[in-house]
């Protein structure tokens, strides 16, 4: 199986992979950065993102399993964006 034997849902479901792993890459180093464990804005923000291809992939190969869990951890990730960005507007970013 080469490369280009890929479909474009397929690409598109090894990036929401790749991106999801890469959410926990930046977790552990933003974490060893501070000494402490750490989620941040970033973080969801990939995870969201690992979260949509996911879903897509999940809807494309026919998942239904895969498509609910990556749609109902895309809304958490949103949810944690969105307070966030509340608490950082309210001015209380500690």
């Amino acid at each position: 199986m080469g490369i280009d034997s890929f479909s474009a849902g397929e690409i598109i479901g090894l990036i929401g992979g790749a991106v999801f792993f890469g959410s926990w890459v930046l977790q552990a180093w933003q974490s060893r950065q501070a000494e402490q464990a750490v989620v941040s804005k970033s973080f969801f923000a990939l995870r969201a993102l690992a979260s949509g291809l996911l879903t897509f992939e999940g809807i494309r190969i026919g998942s239904l399993s895969i498509t609910l869990v990556m749609g109902a951890t895309l809304l958490l990730m949103l949810y944690n964006i969105f307070l966030i960005r509340r608490r950082e507007m309210k001015g209380d970013v500690g």
